[in-house]
């Protein structure tokens, strides 16, 4: 049983602990996740302004140079003109600035990817050319996905470039209508023959969750600390369950104790009437033999009757042997047949006390159980019924005795009519050591035992009710079919 207990509090605090380490992770990473979003947003702003800066402010201004004829209109200055070549640079510094900064948990790589760039460093890969397609085939107007780059998470953003206008396409459409300066610098193979009104490229951010494994290694050290709270709650719930354990087993064998000397009380009743006869039969023989008056019949119908009650005596200490046996496994039992045979074991005293009992059993009340945990729990209650009535001084002493199934449990009631349970010790009365009776007849541990034996040993309830004079005490216990 305590094998049991353990097992379960070991299994319990494990699942605890996975969970909980398992949502802590999440938490961390959706976290770190968040802080990479928001570093992507820092870059999109960043490039949206630049780019709207060269767009708006700077490209018209050497425009208007070139249209004056400050300069030529075959000029061409990446550092001037291009939009990628600018946000791409700036990008670089960003990137070591964020660098030197240590509180700065991700790193962030930005790209300009096109099918078609002018500047083959921006060619888009397999993953960014798909990404580049959906733009020009749907409307969203933007992408992002958790991805694995070189081994590492990265959280993937996207936003497409302005559509190609004409404007554009003085530069990225025939290749001779593009500055000469332009051609010098990438040649003709690359960034042309684009159409108006097609997305020629993507802003391609890269924001890695957990760039340099902080987010591990933090994770270690919390789980680290975890596992040494969790070990010393475990140790400290394990160390009190196996206290109580010790505790309930002395209890236990205090019960035992207690109830083999009432046993050997019941013994000595039960015993008491054949051991007199038998004293009286031997006295009647041994006088017929002094007085030479021996008839063989009566010789012979004496010590048969000798016999009966030797036989009588031996069956006596088989009932009480089989009592005292410990259960190991469980058996079909009848509830009724039970209740009669716990109550044979004391008949003798409840007939001595002048104790009736009065009998309500439904029919074919079977279940899987171990017999005598049943029988012990039984024996106690009625011998507790008994026990009121004496005290009580009860003249017309009845134990009523029912059996019944109800909602897949069966339920045996023992009540009596001995003077009821003052409400204010009612909640008391399954405490161990507490007792109503003298302390030369109550040791305060029958009921605690035998609501611990319901409940660990045969998975059931004992309850209590009472009212007026009259006390019910309801063992409930579920039926169980053969196994």
């Amino acid at each position: 049983m305590l094998d049991k207990l353990i097992r379960k509090i070991t299994i319990i605090f494990i699942i605890t602990f996975m969970f909980g380490s398992t949502v802590f992770y999440f938490v961390l990473d959706a976290y770190h996740e968040k802080e990479a979003y928001k570093l992507i947003r820092q870059n999109v702003l960043l490039s949206e302004s630049m780019q709207k800066y060269v767009s708006e402010f700077q490209k018209p201004a050497v425009y208007k140079l070139i249209n004056d004829y400050n300069l030529s209109k075959e000029y061409f200055n990446p550092a001037l003109l291009s939009s990628t070549f600018i946000i791409g640079h700036v990008d670089k510094i960003f990137q070591q600035k964020i660098a030197e900064q240590e509180h700065i948990i991700n790193k962030i790589e930005f790209k300009f990817a096109s099918d078609n760039p002018t500047n083959p460093l921006n060619k888009a890969t397999e993953y960014e050319s798909k990404i580049l397609k959906l733009f020009n085939e749907t409307d969203i107007k933007s992408y992002s996905q958790r991805i694995k780059l070189n081994g590492e998470d990265y959280l993937f953003f996207a936003l497409p470039t302005r559509k190609n206008t004409k404007a554009c396409l003085r530069c990225h459409g025939d290749y001779k209508d593009a500055p000469k300066d332009m051609l010098q610098m990438y040649g003709t193979k690359n960034g042309f023959n684009e159409k108006e009104g097609h997305i020629r490229s993507i802003n391609a951010i890269y924001s890695a969750v957990d760039s340099d494994d902080d987010m591990m290694i933090f994770f270690g050290l919390v789980e680290a600390l975890m596992l040494f709270v969790f070990l010393s709650i475990y140790l400290t719930v394990r160390y009190f369950v196996v206290q109580l354990n010790k505790k309930d087993q002395f209890i236990a064998k205090q019960s035992r104790f207690a109830a083999m000397g009432e046993m050997i009380s019941m013994i000595a009743h039960q015993w008491r009437q054949p051991l007199t006869g038998m004293s009286m039969t031997t006295n009647n023989l041994l006088l017929d033999i002094e007085l030479e008056d021996i008839d063989e019949d009566r010789f012979t119908q004496n010590l048969n009757l000798i016999n009966t009650q030797i036989g009588y005596l031996s069956h006596t200490i088989d009932d009480f042997k089989n009592f005292f046996k410990p259960d190991h496994k469980s058996e079909i039992v009848d509830a009724s047949l039970i209740i009669d045979e716990s109550c044979h074991v004391i008949s003798s005293t409840l007939k001595n006390h002048a104790i009736e009992l009065e009998r309500d059993y439904e029919d074919n009340v079977k279940t899987m159980t171990k017999k005598n945990d049943l029988m012990q729990i039984i024996l106690n209650l009625v011998k507790n019924a008994m026990d009121a009535y004496v005290e009580n001084k009860i003249q017309d002493r009845v134990i009523k005795l029912s059996t019944k199934k109800i909602n897949g449990n069966i339920q045996i009631v023992v009540q009596d009519n001995a003077g009821g349970i003052p409400k204010d010790i009612l909640e008391k009365i399954f405490n161990p050591y507490f007792s109503t009776k003298d302390k030369k007849n109550g040791t305060g541990l029958g009921l605690y035992m035998s609501k611990m034996i319901v409940e660990d040993h045969l998975q059931g309830t004992l309850s209590v009710e009472t009212k007026d004079d009259s006390t019910s005490f309801t063992i409930t216990i579920p039926v169980k079919e053969e196994i």
